[in-house]
Order: structure tokens, then C-alpha cells, then sequence
């Protein structure tokens, strides 16, 4: 991002306390470390090689529990002891010299199963004279129902000792003692003795690395740093630019032009030094909030010339509006002295239709006179399909900005009666001549800060309409990344409680959960506020049985796809009715999407479908021509 190092004495003292400190280290981990290591390796390899027998056999005892009293039943029931004796001495073996399970009675231990070869069994009820070290173990388990390991060695064996508690009813019933022994790997030692060497390796080569750093550091940084750095802000100047237009890869970036509005008054108002001070916080919340990929470089007095890098899920560089709303926000929301500052930030998204570094950063420039002329304080987008005759991002942000997006309304028909239960409310915007529906714009703006504002403009746009027709029902289509806005379900809970009752929310299953606990967090609330939730599309979403099982949604949509296949396919047919039969076992209402003719008609009739939704009942009106169709 920029070369904010500090001055030079300070980076020659931290590179010769890096070599010192390496030297250090080197001779901490040979002296301390390295025998730790070497224990704590044997241990591991020890504990790794029995853990999955261990493992079976809690299994083992956990299946083998009876419903009524553990020692009870083994001291009453010889079949059930045998029983269970025979399935864990399946894991005896040479290393695991025996399995027993001890209990407490009175103060003191006594067997209750000892798995061994049947003439060498200790009887249930026999005393248990632990060792003294092992009596304090055995307790602990006792006491907190953990389990405990014990690893120990002598000169030719090393072992391990397991003291698993035996639970029922939330009460510890027993101890299971499993012992292992192991002869002493030599292989372990060998492999100690060779990690040693290795670690002495990158101990030196540590050393050697550091050295070579510290002097590629002074001789490629630090002196270049005077040559590239702008000494007010610490981000990168002109100069630089001027390196990056023979290396820079122009298709992996998007140029943002950012420049602070009034900055002139401020100089002239309260002098040069407050401006530089300006300046200064304005290059802070840049490097904040940018990244170490990222270019920010000083391209005028005011003015920041930000090379974005484009990630490989955004190809196109639509993040990079979000980017420029939130630098936007923290500039806005950033204080010097009581003086308030904004900026403008125009963006160039095309890069790839660039001739060069100079045509794009052109191209911005022409985007950020468009965001001053507007007002600032705001960001604009270059588009050169403005003069294709399709809506841009720049456009498209315009209008949602300006609050010119409205909705028109599509039935969801009860197919026996023919009276609508309810109008869904799907967004228009008029562009040249048309309106156009949400696949023609919305994934411009999906990942933005404008597909919040989107959202918000619909929900605004749905609760007037609902206070100005009192017998509409309607229902509005939000993504699960709507739910997770609380500013978006603050606007939602904000309503009356009239309009509650009247406006049903359908979840979209078109993308992935990231945050599903807060999701379903929200859906919540505003159920307890008195919506009723709609699953969209059920049968092609992402996580509709998530839904089901915890959102109390009072309709499920079939997927469009699916109804369309009813009269021609009997594989869908049976499908859809599988599906139907699964609604009605949730306790759900089936809404058929995407009806557009009788043959679909007539089998949602057979399938016992209540509701339906399509161009066969009606296709998306205005709102007066909902009122004057089902309401005159």
C-alpha cells in the first residue's frame, strides 16, 4: 500500500534486534525447547496410537449402558456382565494389558468388572487398593466427572493410563482403567535427534535471512522510501505513479479518484496547517481501511488516486463501490478540530476498456466532476454503456438514490374460489421507455451498499402503498443479506400495526448464510412482531430445510421450475407431490409458482394445492390496476 516506515535509526535498531533476537532463539529452542519437544513428541506418539481404541471403547460402554442401574445391573445380571466383559476384551492386545471398571462404595474402591482371561477375573465387589499417586487420580475423576491420562516410562517401556468416568443419568456410575504399554521406539529418538538438526538448519538460515533482509531492506526501501513517499500523508506520490504504468496490470484493478470537498475554504479559513493535519487523517482512514494490495497514491493537493485490486469472485469490481461507500462514511463520520469534512470519490469500473493507466484514471476523473457537480459528497461511476442504450451502475444508483423505484403486483390466487390471499410486490425501475424487472438490474448492485438501499426503497415504497390501500395484502421479496441488516429490520419493526398484519416477507433463497444465527435471530423478531414469513422458491434453494425446521413460515413457495414440468412429467409430478405432502406434515401452506396454463391448473387441483401464482391467474399490474381489477 505505501512505504510508512519509520525513520532510519529506528529500522536499523529493530533489524539488529531481529538478528540478535534470532541468535537467541536459536539457542532458547536448542537449550529448552528441544527437550520439551522430545517428551512432549513421545507423549503425542503414545497418545495417538491408542486414542481411537479409546475411543471404541467409550463407544463400547456407552452402547452397552442399561436403562436401569449400571452396577446394579452387572452384579444381578451375569449375562449382561458376561456380555459386556466379551465386547471390551476385544481390544485387549499386547500393548493394552488390561480394561477394568471401578466403583466407589463407602469411601472405597471396589471392582466391577475386570476384563481379562476368564480363570484371572476379579469377582464385582472385590477391594481395589489403588496406588497412592493413582488414588489422588482416581478421585479427580470421581469428583469432576472428567476424564484423566497418565503417561509414564521407565527405562524399556513407556505407557499410557486411561481413567475414563462411566456416566448414566448425568451421575458417575464407575471408572473404566485402561492400560497401555509401549517398548521404547527407537525410531522416536531417531526421529528426535533429526529434528534437532533440522531446527540447528533453520536456526542458521534464520540468521542468514535476517541479515540478507536487513540489508535488501535499506537498499530497496528505505532509500527508495525519500523517492516515492510523500512526506505530509506517508502514501505514495506522483512519482511513483509514474513507475507503476510500465508493471501494472490495469485489468486486475479499479481506479477510484477521491478528492475532499471544500478543502480550498478550509485552507483559507483556518490555514495551511490544519489542511496538512486534514490531509494527514484523511491518508489514516485510507490505509485503515484499505488493503496491503491496494495503491494509494497522493495525485493532487486534495486529491487521492486509489488503484483497487479486483478479487477473483468480482471480477468486475462492483466491491469497490461498497469500498468507496465506506471510506465515504469514515471520512464523514471523522472530526478535526469540530471541522466537518466530506469528500467525492469517482469511480472507473472498466478499466479493461482502457487504453491506458492515464485514459483510466481519465475516465474517473470524469466520474468524480459528475459526483462534485451533483452535490458531493457522494460517489459516481463511469460507464461507457451509458451510450449503449443499457442502464449502468451509475445510473442504476441514481435511481434508487433518488427514490424513483416502485413495485407493481402479481396475485397469489386461491384456485377454488378465485379471491386473491394476497399481492406479491416485485420492483420495477423505468428506464428509457421501459420498466424493467429485477434480473435486468439487480445483480449490478448485489455486494453494494446499494442493494440495502434498494431494499430500503422498497420496503418504503410498500408501506405507503399499504397505508393508502387498506384492503391490499402484500407481501415483498427480501435476500437472506436483508434479515441481517439491522438498520433494514429496524425499518420493518418500525411499522404499525396495521401494516404488519398486511405485509407478508418472502426470503429469497438466492445466495449463501454466512451469519445464519443472527438470520434466524431476526426472522424471529419480527415474527413476534406479527409478520408472516414466506419461503421463497422451496425445492431450488440453498438451505430450505434450515428454514423449515427453525423459522415458523407460514407459506412455502414451490419452485417455479418444478410447477412448470406438471403436466408433461410424471417425475415432477411425483416430486411436487412429495413435496406438498412434506408441507402439510410442517404444519405449512403450498403456494404454486409459474402457473401459466390449465394443464398446470388442473393437476395442482389433483395434487390438493390451495394457492397458485402465475400469468395464467394474472400477470404484474400497477397498483390502481390491481384496485380497479379485485377491489372495484
Amino acid at each position: 500500500m505505501n512505504l510508512n516506515f519509520k525513520n532510519r535509526k529506528v529500522k536499523f535498531f529493530y533489524t539488529i534486534t531481529g538478528l540478535l533476537a534470532a541468535l537467541s532463539f536459536v539457542l532458547y529452542i536448542y537449550n529448552r525447547i528441544l527437550p520439551s519437544v522430545e517428551k512432549d513428541l513421545e507423549e503425542r506418539i503414545v497418545h495417538t496410537s491408542t486414542i481411537d481404541v479409546i475411543n471404541a471403547i467409550k463407544n463400547t460402554i456407552n452402547i452397552n449402558l442399561p436403562e436401569e442401574d449400571l452396577i446394579k445391573k452387572v452384579f444381578e445380571d451375569e449375562d449382561y456382565r458376561e456380555n459386556l466383559s466379551r465386547e471390551l476384551s476385544v481390544f485387549l492386545s499386547d500393548r493394552l494389558e488390561y480394561i477394568f471398571l471401578i466403583f466407589k462404595e463407602k469411601g472405597k474402591y471396589r471392582y466391577l468388572l475386570d476384563v481379562s482371561k476368564k480363570n484371572d477375573r476379579i469377582f464385582p465387589g472385590f477391594l481395589f487398593v489403588p496406588l497412592s499417586d493413582e488414588e489422588k487420580i482416581i478421585k479427580k475423576v470421581f469428583d469432576t466427572k472428567k476424564e484423566q491420562v497418565v503417561i509414564h516410562k521407565d527405562i524399556n517401556t513407556v505407557g499410557i493410563t486411561y481413567y475414563l468416568p462411566v456416566i448414566q443419568n448425568g451421575q458417575i456410575k464407575s471408572v473404566l482403567i485402561a492400560d497401555f504399554s509401549f517398548e521404547t521406539l527407537e525410531e522416536i529418538k531417531e526421529l528426535i535427534g533429526n529434528i534437532k538438526k533440522i531446527l540447528l538448519i533453520a536456526g542458521g538460515v534464520i540468521i542468514g535471512l535476517i541479515g540478507f533482509s536487513g540489508y535488501s531492506f535499506y537498499r530497496n526501501v528505505l532509500l527508495k522510501e525519500r523517492i516515492f513517499v510523500d512526506s505530509l500523508t506517508g502514501v505514495y506520490n506522483r512519482t511513483y505513479l509514474d513507475n507503476l504504468y510500465s508493471s501494472l496490470d490495469l485489468n486486475s484493478y479499479v481506479i477510484l479518484l477521491l478528492d475532499v470537498d471544500y478543502f480550498k475554504n478550509v485552507n483559507d479559513t483556518y490555514g495551511h496547517q490544519v489542511g496538512d493535519e486534514i490531509l494527514k487523517n484523511v491518508a489514516k482512514i485510507l490505509k485503515e481501511n484499505l488493503r496491503g494490495e491496494d495503491y494509494i497514491i497522493r495525485y493532487g493537493g486534495e486529491e487521492f488516486l486509489i488503484l483497487l485490486k479486483k478479487s477473483i469472485d468480482d471480477k468486475e469490481g462492483k466491491w469497490a463501490v461498497h469500498v468507496a461507500e465506506k471510506l465515504l462514511d469514515k471520512i464523514r463520520n471523522h472530526k478535526y478540530k469540530d471541522i466537518n469534512i466530506t469528500a467525492s470519490i469517482g469511480i472507473n469500473l472498466e478499466t479493461s476498456e482502457s487504453r491506458d493507466l492515464t485514459d483510466a484514471i481519465k475516465k474517473a476523473d470524469i466520474a468524480l466532476y459528475k459526483a462534485k457537480n451533483s452535490g458531493r459528497d457522494r460517489v459516481e461511476i463511469y460507464s461507457s454503456q451509458e451510450e449503449k442504450g443499457n442502464i449502468t451502475l451509475a445510473e442504476l444508483k441514481e435511481i434508487i438514490e433518488n427514490k424513483k423505484v416502485l413495485c407493481w403486483y402479481q396475485p397469489v390466487i386461491n384456485i377454488k374460489t378465485g379471491e386473491p390471499l394476497y399481492f406479491e410486490a416485485l420492483a420495477r425501475i423505468y428506464h428509457q421507455g421501459k420498466f424493467l424487472p429485477p434480473p435486468k438490474f439487480v445483480d449490478l448492485i448485489k455486494g453494494t451498499f446499494m442493494y440495502a438501499k434498494f431494499t430500503k426503497a422498497i420496503i418504503e415504497y410498500n408501506l405507503e402503498i399499504l397505508k393508502n390501500y387498506p384492503e391490499l395484502i402484500v407481501s415483498i421479496n427480501m435476500s437472506p443479506s436483508d434479515f441481517i441488516n439491522e438498520t433494514t429490520v429496524d425499518l420493518l419493526l418500525s411499522a404499525n400495526k396495521d401494516i404488519i398484519n398486511r405485509l407478508k416477507l418472502e426470503v429469497l433463497e438466492t445466495e449463501e448464510i454466512h451469519n445464519y444465527e443472527s438470520l434466524k435471530n431476526n426472522l424471529n423478531k419480527l415474527i413476534e412482531a406479527g409478520y408472516q414469513i414466506v419461503l421463497d422458491d422451496f425445492g431450488a434453494g440453498y438451505v430450505d430445510f434450515y428454514y423449515i425446521t427453525d423459522i415458523e413460515a407460514e407459506y412455502l413457495k414451490l419452485d417455479g421450475s418444478i410447477i412448470r414440468q406438471l403436466p408433461d412429467s410424471e417425475k415432477y409430478y411425483k416430486l411436487t407431490k412429495h413435496l406438498v405432502s412434506f408441507c402439510k406434515d410442517m404444519g405449512k401452506i403450498p403456494i404454486a409458482e409459474f402457473v401459466e396454463n390449465e394443464g398446470i391448473l388442473n393437476a395442482l387441483f389433483e395434487l390438493g394445492i390451495e394457492y397458485g401464482q402465475g400469468y395464467y391467474f394474472s400477470r404484474p399490474l400497477p397498483v390502481d390496476e390491481i384496485i380497479k381489477k379485485y377491489f372495484s
